[in-house]
C-alpha cells in the first residue's frame, strides 16, 4: 500500500545540511522509504514517497522534509528486531553457533565476507593495538568482531539495539548495548575505544552529525573511526530501503571535518567491467520476478530459486571471475577512516 506524502504531518523546519550547514538545497527527486513490505513504517503503510533534495554546496542528498511518523517508524523497525527476522533471523538462532547464524542464508553469507575484506582493509591502513577496545555500531551478529576475535582481538564490544541479539552475544564473550546509538552516546559512564566501526550504518541515522560528534568523545587519544556507506543507491531502480541520507565524496569528507575529525583514508568503491555488466543483469531479472511481484525480504531470502542460484552458481561464478558485484548486499560503497 502507497501512502500519499502529501498528506503526511511533516516537521515544518528549514534546511540545514548535516554534512556542512549549508541553508541551500535543490530539489532532487523522490525516493521510496520502504521495509520491502515487512513491517508497516507508520500505521498500514509499507512504502513512502519521500522529496530528496541536494546540498548546493557539498552536494549531499537527503530526505526533507522527513515526515515525524517515518521517524519514529526507523526507529521501531531496528529497535524491535524486525530488520533482523526479515532479513532471516530465525527462532532458533539462540541455539545455533555463531558461525550458522553468520551465514546460513545468501545476506548473512555476503555480510560475513564484507566484514572480513573490511578488517583486512583497516589493517593494512593503521595500526591496531593487540589490547585495541573494538566497538562494532549496529552490529547484527557482529561478523566484524568474529573477524576480529579470529585475528587474535579480545575486547570486543556490540552496539545493537535488538536485545535479543545482544543476550546472543553476550554469551559469546562480547560486551553488548541493546540500545540505540543516538541513547548510547549520552552516556557517561563508557570507555574509551581504539576502533569504532560504523558500516552501513550513516545512512540510517536521522542526525548523523550529533551521532559522530558523540563517537568522537568516545574514541581514544590515538582512537580510529571507520565508516562504509552505500555509493549512489538513490539512482538504483530497485532500491528500497530505510536511507534518509545518500553520501558522497565531498559531503562525507565534510562531515567529518565539521564533526572533529581528520580523515585518513576515503576511497569509493565503483563497479566497472564485468561486474557492472552482472549488476544490470541481476537488476533486470531482480525488477521482472521479486520487484514486480512485491516480494519482502525474507520471502526473497528463502526463495528456493535463490537458495540454490547463490551457493552453487553464484559464488563459485563469483570466485572465478573475480566479481566484487554482490547480490543481496550494496556492491558499491564509500569508504572513510579518520581520527579524532
Amino acid at each position: 500500500m502507497l501512502l500519499g506524502y502529501q498528506i503526511m504531518s511533516l516537521t515544518p523546519r528549514p534546511f540545514s545540511c548535516c554534512c556542512c550547514n549549508h541553508t541551500q538545497a535543490t530539489p532532487a527527486g523522490s525516493y521510496l522509504l520502504s521495509t520491502l513490505c515487512d513491517e508497516p513504517l507508520y500505521e498500514d503503510y509499507y512504502e513512502i514517497p519521500c522529496p530528496m533534495v541536494a546540498c548546493t554546496n557539498c552536494s549531499h542528498v537527503t530526505i526533507h522534509p522527513l515526515p515525524s511518523e517515518v521517524i519514529d517508524g526507523i526507529k521501531r523497525y531496528f529497535t524491535d528486531g524486525h530488520h533482523w527476522e526479515s532479513h532471516g533471523m530465525n527462532t532458533a538462532f539462540s541455539e545455533q553457533s555463531l558461525d550458522e547464524n553468520l551465514t546460513h542464508n545468501p545476506g548473512l553469507w555476503e555480510r560475513f565476507h564484507r566484514a572480513k575484506r573490511q578488517l583486512a582493509f583497516i589493517l593494512s591502513q593503521v595500526d591496531v593495538p593487540d589490547n585495541a577496545k573494538i566497538l562494532d555500531v549496529g552490529s547484527g551478529f557482529a561478523p566484524f568482531l568474529y573477524h576480529c576475535r579470529h585475528h587474535g582481538f579480545e575486547n570486543l564490544y556490540a552496539l545493537e539495539p535488538f536485545a535479543e541479539i545482544c543476550r546472543f552475544l553476550n554469551g559469546q564473550g562480547i560486551i553488548t548495548y541493546p540500545m540505540l546509538v543516538e541513547t548510547f552516546i549520552t552516556r557517561d559512564d563508557l570507555p574509551q575505544f581504539d576502533l569504532v566501526v560504523l558500516s552501513q550504518v550513516l545512512e540510517d541515522l536521522i542526525e548523523p552529525a550529533e551521532v559522530l560528534c558523540g563517537l568522537r568523545r568516545l574514541l581514544s587519544e590515538n582512537g580510529v573511526l571507520f565508516i562504509e556507506v552505500p555509493y549512489g543507491q538513490h539512482h538504483n531502480p530497485y532500491s528500497r530501503s530505510l536511507h534518509p541520507h545518500f553520501f558522497n565524496e565531498t559531503s562525507l569528507a565534510r562531515l567529518l571535518h565539521t564533526c572533529g575529525y581528520q580523515p585518513m583514508v576515503l576511497r569509493t568503491n565503483r563497479l566497472n567491467g564485468v561486474d557492472a555488466l552482472v549488476q544490470k543483469a541481476i537488476h533486470f531479472v531482480h525488477g521482472r520476478t521479486f520487484f514486480q511481484q512485491r516480494s519482502t525480504v525474507q520471502e526473497i531470502l528463502e526463495s528456493p530459486l535463490l537458495k540454490y542460484l547463490h551457493p552453487y552458481c553464484w559464488r563459485p561464478l563469483k570466485w572465478l571471475l573475480r566479481l566484487k558485484m554482490n547480490i543481496m548486499i550494496p556492491s558499491e560503497n564509500l569508504t572513510a577512516i579518520a581520527t579524532r
